[in-house]
């Protein structure tokens, strides 16, 4: 196993850019990574029977145009050991050394994770130099490409990479059981390990000697081929979906760019929105001033502007950094910026998690906690990622408010709340409302998933006697129930 405390800042360090950041998780992690690997450590031992990955809780993440992103959040010690592996193996997941083939993203430089957002800047800015050097490109992308991954490609990639065979076996192990043998579909979306190891999988493309145009460029699975002849890069994108096509992996068509790019720029219309807010406001002028003076202020965003920026977000080509720049925009010139964020989570549901970011610069608390409450009443349908990250929004930002029971409450037993929603609340360490009573029903009933073990980590602030008492019926259920157990008894 690799350093704890490296492990450990790594995991830390990816953990609130993640699809569904668990505090049971977290906690685990930061507090018990030493007992995390030993459990590991036994899973990988022939002799103990009675410890293996588990098979992970399917949960659907949002995307843009309400499609859904379909994968499984991962229990402790699978989520520990995709951190522990990726940097025990750091070495693997490096940059190429081919200036004309570059792939940018999800790897290591110094021994540390390179942030993906910098990352994806540099991604931007060299395909912006390389447009103009050439005279034509193409730009793609797979389809799905994480739920494509055949197991054995991977694990024998992995095997290739020069690793132990001790790794490749358990590494085997575990893409295999988290998801009870299917083999595809099994490669956790959203954690930055998962990033690392679906980049690195295609570096085959970068190497390929069939490829013949003078610059490639990629991004995960996004791709740009850039000549000077239309032909090459007509063989080449042929070429390219040949070979991954012996991996089972398609080309998303509706994504496919071919040798020009569309100028339509939404920056160019944020900025154009907001170079019409700016005024010149008259100051003075009068008794011993022989000019008139003025002062550049700006006002407010109106209904119509507002709206007009809300509706880009539904363009097909609105990236993460323009939704970004447009929520900022609005926040930055509002003075109601709390009123729009419930509206935004339903109607944006891919912007979720961006929003709970945002809400770190709310200050009107009672007006957002009473309009999620307003949602959370409603008729509307709501998915899994929106309740999860209102549930993330409710624990960091309202547990003061007035509404903060009636709002736990609606999440709670909302139509539409699932497995992992509703244990996000349950590990709440909250003891108002009724809530111990409610984690109680699961922390009885024999069960081992997380209903059960974000209940026992809700626990966390109660009394000794009080978590010695039900730890005591949890922790007989299952190994991990014990492992969990262990920690809470340990608070």
């Amino acid at each position: 196993m690799a350093n704890h405390q490296k492990v450990k800042d790594f995991y830390l360090w990816d953990y609130e850019g993640t699809l569904f950041p668990m505090e049971t998780c977290r906690l685990l992690v930061e507090n018990n990574s030493d007992t995390l690997s030993n459990y590991i450590s036994k899973i990988a031992s022939p002799k103990e029977k009675d410890f293996s990955f588990l098979s992970q809780e399917t949960v659907y993440a949002s995307k843009t145009q309400h499609h859904l992103r379909r994968t499984m959040k991962l229990d402790p010690v699978a989520e520990y050991y995709l951190y522990d592996m990726a940097y025990k193996n750091r070495k693997i997941f490096r940059k190429g050394n081919n200036p004309t083939r570059e792939n940018f993203g999800y790897r290591f430089a110094d021994g540390n994770p390179i942030p993906i957002h910098k990352s994806y800047k540099e991604f931007s800015a060299r395909a912006e130099e390389l447009k103009k050097k050439y005279k034509y490109i193409i730009k793609f992308d797979i389809s799905a490409y994480f739920n494509s991954i055949y197991h054995h490609d991977i694990t024998n990639w992995f095997s290739s990479q020069k690793t132990t065979q001790a790794d490749v076996g358990l590494f085997g192990q575990y893409m295999r059981e988290i998801n009870t043998g299917f083999s595809i579909d099994f490669l956790p979306h959203g954690l930055y390990p998962s990033k690392m190891l679906g980049s690195h999988f295609l570096s085959f493309m970068d190497h390929s000697e069939l490829v013949k145009s003078e610059h490639m460029i990629r991004f995960m699975d996004d791709y740009m081929l850039f000549s000077n002849s239309k032909d090459t890069l007509i063989k080449d994108f042929q070429t390219i979906q040949k070979c991954l096509g012996q991996k089972s992996l398609n080309l998303n068509a509706d994504k496919t760019v071919l040798f020009s790019e569309k100028t339509f720029s939404i920056g160019d219309e944020i900025d154009d929105i907001k170079g019409k807010i700016m005024e010149k406001v008259h100051i003075g002028s009068g008794s011993g001033m022989d000019y008139e003076e003025y002062e550049e202020a700006v006002r407010d965003l109106s209904t119509e502007e507002i709206e007009y920026l809300v509706n880009l977000l539904d363009e097909d080509e609105a990236t993460d950094l323009e939704a970004s720049l447009i929520l900022d925009c609005i926040h930055e010139h509002t003075t109601n910026f709390a009123e729009y964020l419930p509206e935004f989570i339903y109607r944006f549901p891919h912007l979720s998690k961006k929003i709970y970011h945002k809400c770190e610069d709310v200050t009107e608390l009672e007006e957002l906690s009473e309009k999620f409450v307003e949602l959370l009443s409603g008729l509307q349908s709501l998915n899994e990622y929106q309740l999860f990250w209102i549930a993330k929004i409710s624990e960091k930002f309202l547990l003061q408010s007035n509404s903060a029971g009636q709002l736990l409450a609606l999440l709670y037993e909302h139509k539409d709340a699932t497995n992992i929603s509703k244990s996000k609340v349950l590990e709440i360490p909250e003891q108002r409302f009724g809530m111990p009573e409610w984690r109680e029903v699961h922390l009885k009933n024999g069960s081992s998933g997380w209903l059960s073990w974000s209940s026992a980590v809700g626990m966390r602030n109660d009394t000794k006697q009080s978590r010695n008492y039900l730890m005591g019926y949890f922790s007989k259920v299952s190994t991990i129930n014990a492992l969990i157990g262990e920690y809470v008894v340990g608070q």
